[in-house]
């Protein structure tokens, strides 16, 4: 599993591969905006689903980049598309750990995980 140096965009640490750049976060193993890492930190949800949308370097399935787009869909009020995003993290082949802002080191099936147990019901209900 590799590992790759992430922020938090959330309460429950979704990602967005990044570090610190003159107080700023931004993407570290990726294209500079590619995971709209920036615009999370600075809760630019209009900004960030633009470059999530547009960047032609990341896989569309990387996880890393579908919790991201959760996050952006979970803070415009798009709940379904949200949980869908992180369905579609979980289930990638493609899983790989990541280090949070906060410290944290979580593979990204684990943020899928968090995130779909926060917001999804289904998941919730389950859960208890």
């Amino acid at each position: 599993m590799r590992i790759a140096p992430l922020a938090a965009a959330a309460a429950i640490a979704l990602t967005g591969c990044a570090t610190a750049d003159q107080g700023r976060l931004v993407e570290q193993g990726y294209e500079r905006g590619a995971l709209g890492v920036a615009a999370l930190d600075r809760g630019d949800w209009t900004a960030a689903e633009a470059q999530l949308s547009a960047s032609r370097n990341v896989r569309s399935d990387d996880p890393a980049r579908l919790i991201n787009l959760g996050k952006v869909y979970a803070e415009t009020g798009r709940i379904a598309d949200a949980v869908r995003a992180w369905q579609l993290a979980l289930a990638s082949s493609r899983q790989f750990e990541v280090v949070t802002a906060q410290g944290r080191v979580v593979s990204t099936d684990q943020l899928a995980r968090e995130a779909l147990a926060r917001y999804d019901p289904a998941v919730r209900t389950a859960s208890r």
